[in-house]
């Protein structure tokens, strides 16, 4: 029986939406992510690429709270700075510069109160004078921790985003920034080679300390549902962690949920390969396909792209179930150049990670090498069902499955961006946000129908409420409006 704390950190999926006194209590970190959230607490330039769920907001929470004031020892001062703001994704140019300076600014003032003069114009200039009088005032240099700077799909105020970030780093001043695979639009005065260094999060199966990290989380999350008593000795809970985590790619949001449908299915027994089968084909059913559905109206100019993603899922994960259940797969990269856009869907979702930028092909030319997730790869299994040999030989590195100039996916047609194309699920109804498959921290009927009675019809109008004008609702208080939060930042942010 889950506990309370259990039940709630179920709910806790994006670690901008943990409250700071629990955050400790639910995440960890292995020793390849110590290493990242060193170079985030370090000298210079950092981006911080990786997919949705993957741990990039919970790696620069931690190393902003490893920095001053939660350290007030350490050299630096952190300064953690979320840019999941409606206004930000209408803005462009001259406004969005505008927006941007006015959000660190205001972050500077909340964490270093009145002693520094923070009274200016919100301005890249006015925020470049202000950061270097606060590092000389401090006597520390000032790490700037930007979450949610760029996302797939929204490209447009891009430019003046990396414009900004090169501007104001400098010897007294170093700027990381969260973006997702496929940013490209850095502007003509960003050269990502020299600008910053560039860090893939990848929680691979293939760097030591895998197992122990999932088991540890597991531990945190569900010390009683998920404790050694919920485990046998045939599959010890460290040998289920690490299977988990390497069914949903090191994804810690995907690893949670698969999670909350194990301790679901643990009534009075120990954990057995019939509920790990259930668990995957679940995840495959509800989460990944899903998250397909969900990504479409969030991408604009590139919502076409949805499709040929789908396809190129199904492609790749048929051919490698038929190719005795593989779950690597190389992919030449004429194809992935020409598709590009499509993959980085995929990863963006989970699907496919990549491990080797460029290998040689068996079957002759170079490619990438990916990991597919195990949750669609058993969907696709003939039989679909999860035997001790799969579980075990999931566990190894094989040769991957090729796809050369000969493969369906090379003649798969690819669409044209539509331009004009804006985010949609600014115009969906505000029941798009009822609790879901796609929406777990979803909203009730009750408050659905609160929120309409004063007029929030569209995802789109709850967006641009304030919080003061949402706890003014009736049944609405503190609570709920976090909970409003929540599912406006995964409905329109992640």
């Amino acid at each position: 029986m889950a506990t309370d704390f259990e039940e709630q950190a179920q709910l806790i999926l994006a670690a901008e939406d943990c409250e700071p006194e629990r955050f400790s209590s639910l995440h960890r970190f292995s020793r390849h992510d110590d290493r990242i959230i060193a170079k985030l607490m370090a000298h210079g330039p950092v981006l911080l690429r990786g997919g949705r769920g993957c741990g990039k907001s919970a790696l620069m929470i931690e190393a902003s709270r490893r920095l001053a004031p939660t350290m007030p020892d350490s050299p630096a001062y952190g300064i953690y700075v979320s840019l999941r703001h409606l206004a930000l994704l209408k803005a462009k140019e001259e406004a969005y510069e505008a927006l941007l300076c006015e959000l660190v600014l205001n972050a500077l003032r909340d964490k270093l109160g009145s002693p520094i003069n923070l009274d200016m114009p919100p301005s890249v200039k006015s925020l470049q004078k202000g950061l270097a009088e606060a590092s000389a005032s401090l006597g520390k240099r000032i790490v700037v921790f930007f979450d949610d700077a760029a996302h797939i799909g929204r490209e447009s105020s891009l430019e003046e985003f990396f414009d900004t970030f090169r501007t104001i780093s400098s010897s007294t001043v170093s700027c990381k920034a969260a973006i997702y695979p496929g940013v490209t639009k850095y502007g003509i005065r960003f050269d990502v080679l020299n600008d910053a260094t560039v860090i893939d999060v990848s929680r691979s199966d293939e760097l030591p300390g895998f197992p122990e990290m999932f088991a540890d989380v597991m531990t945190a999350r569900y010390p009683d549902a998920l404790g050694d008593a919920a485990f046998s000795t045939q599959l010890p809970r460290l040998d289920v962690a690490c299977f988990l985590g390497r069914a949903v790619l090191g994804n810690m949001r995907t690893f949670v949920f698969a999670c909350n449908k194990l301790q679901e299915l643990l009534q009075n027994h120990s954990a057995g390969l019939t509920d790990l089968n259930e668990t995957l084909l679940h995840l495959a059913t509800n989460h990944y396909w899903a998250l397909l559905d969900e990504l479409k109206p969030k991408l604009g100019m590139y919502e076409p792209m949805i499709e040929p993603a789908r396809e190129i899922a199904e492609s790749v994960f048929t051919k490698c179930a038929k190719d005795n259940a593989n779950r690597f797969a190389a992919i030449n990269r004429e194809i992935t150049e020409r598709l590009a856009k499509p993959f980085e869907m995929l990863e963006y979702v989970g699907f496919i990670a990549k491990r080797d930028v460029s290998r040689a092909l068996k079957s002759g030319g170079r490619g990438a090498r990916y990991v597919l997730n195990l949750c669609t790869l058993l969907e696709k299994t003939p039989g679909t069902r999860l035997t001790r040999d799969l579980f075990d030989r999931w566990g190894l590195r094989t040769d991957p499955t090729e796809f050369n100039r000969g493969s369906d996916i090379h003649k798969m047609p690819m669409p044209i961006p539509n331009e004009n194309g804006e985010l949609g699920i600014l115009a969906m109804p505000i029941e798009t946000l009822r609790k879901s498959n796609a929406y777990p921290y979803g909203l009730t009927e009750n408050k659905i129908d609160a929120l309409k009675t004063t007029g929030i019809n569209t995802v789109g109008d709850l967006a641009g409420k304030t919080d003061e004008e949402l706890d003014a609702i009736r049944t609405v208080g503190q609570a709920t409006v976090r909970r409003f939060r929540d599912v406006l930042g995964q409905a329109i942010w992640m």
